[in-house]
């Protein structure tokens, strides 16, 4: 293996290679690695942490990436007292030097490898991290930016699908922690309940409150949450109707503020809500006028296509939440759609009537109400 990382006679870690590796794509990310190994063994090592995967990495790289995914787990389960101002982390026990010192391949320098390296290399981590945690104001600020697989590691996070098999509970709600990455450097994550019988005892309490703690936060001001907590329920898969999972995805930003992470479906990002679309000046006339302006035909659409008188009924009697129409899921918010067909029916019953000046229907075709009163009703689309 052309590049390996080894112990210099001084104690720290030096990246070895060969003229001319990097070349290909490999030997560019070791070299990558090389550069920060040589500013640093702290900045070094969290390079190795940072790196997603250990697919094609040497034994020796392997081994002091395992090093450091060892600190950065313990960092990511320490309850800090300031979160812009981290404590040291503890050093490493003897057992851990020990297996450590058992387990390590061989690599240039093994000579050099000792209790006092790896103890000294564990501490210079340290530093360069809690360094960064305070440039970052924080620990998930700083992994978010720099290491986003390792944000969810030591975190609690809420989980809402789609369960399509159940009509009735088409949704599915699972709270999950995230105890460490996998090998292939993914967030492997876990059922809530498990971190009770993991952190059982007094030896982890400060890791189960540390855990804990922003699902506490998000209870304090969410109902639901509350609800879940009291009765256990939050440990425990629950399928849930449209209207149980709309009160949930309404609170999303509440549950982030308190530091819960929150996985959606795809379709919550980019969802559709139904718009009132109109058509002016279908007709065609040789002169453009008043009858021109007020010829317009009036339609309820989901994105591109527009909704069958059925499906219309069926969202205006659905009310505020989650209505399923053609395939997907849309948000509904029914005063603003209420609004938005009341104005058009408006201008419609005054053009019928022969009640509605020009002026009127100019202000009304706009938006606004015709006699410039105020009005509340949502923005519509127009073609």
């Amino acid at each position: 293996m052309p590049f390996e990382l080894g112990v210099l006679p001084s104690g720290h870690l030096h990246c070895f290679s060969a003229q001319g590796d990097g070349d290909s794509d490999e030997g560019r990310q070791y070299l990558s690695l090389s550069k920060a190994f040589s500013r640093g063994t702290g900045e070094g090592l969290f390079a190795l942490v940072a790196r997603k995967g250990d697919v094609g990495l040497s034994p020796s790289f392997t081994y002091w990436r395992v090093f450091a995914s060892r600190y950065l787990e313990r960092r990511c389960h320490l309850t800090p007292t300031d979160a812009a101002r981290p404590e040291p982390i503890d050093p490493l026990s003897e057992a851990d030097t020990a297996a450590l010192l058992a387990g390590a391949p061989p690599m240039r320098g093994a000579e050099y490898l000792s209790s006092r390296v790896l103890g000294e290399s564990w501490g210079l981590l340290d530093d360069w991290v809690r360094e960064r945690i305070r440039d970052h104001d924080g620990l998930a600020a700083f992994l978010k930016k720099k290491a986003p697989q390792w944000h969810q590691v030591g975190r609690v996070c809420f989980h809402l699908a789609e369960n399509k098999g159940d009509p009735e509970y088409p949704f599915a709600f699972m709270a999950t922690y995230a105890p460490e990455l996998s090998g292939r450097g993914r967030a492997r994550h876990q059922p809530l309940n498990q971190a009770l019988r993991e952190y059982a005892g007094a030896r982890n309490k400060q890791a189960l409150i540390r855990l804990l703690s922003p699902v506490q936060r998000a209870s304090e001001s969410s109902a639901l949450i509350q609800e879940l907590v009291e009765t256990g329920d939050l440990y425990h898969p629950l399928a849930w109707t449209p209207a149980e999972a709309y009160a949930f995805l309404k609170e999303i930003p509440l549950y982030e503020h308190s530091g819960v992470l929150v996985r959606l479906p795809d379709w919550w990002k980019k969802r559709s809500r139904p718009r009132v679309g109109v058509t002016i000046g279908a007709r065609q006339q040789k002169n453009f006028g008043m009858d021109s302006l007020l010829d317009f035909k009036m339609q309820v659409a989901l994105g591109d296509e527009t909704l069958s008188q059925a499906e219309l009924r069926k969202l205006m009697q659905a009310g505020d939440g989650l209505v399923l129409l053609k395939g997907q899921w849309v948000e509904v918010d029914q005063a603003k759609l209420d609004a938005a067909l009341e104005h058009w029916q408006q201008v419609e019953a005054g053009r019928a009537g022969d009640g509605l000046s020009f002026a009127e229907g100019m202000r009304l075709l706009a938006g606004a109400p015709a006699d410039l009163g105020h009005g509340d009703g949502e923005a519509v689309e127009r073609e």
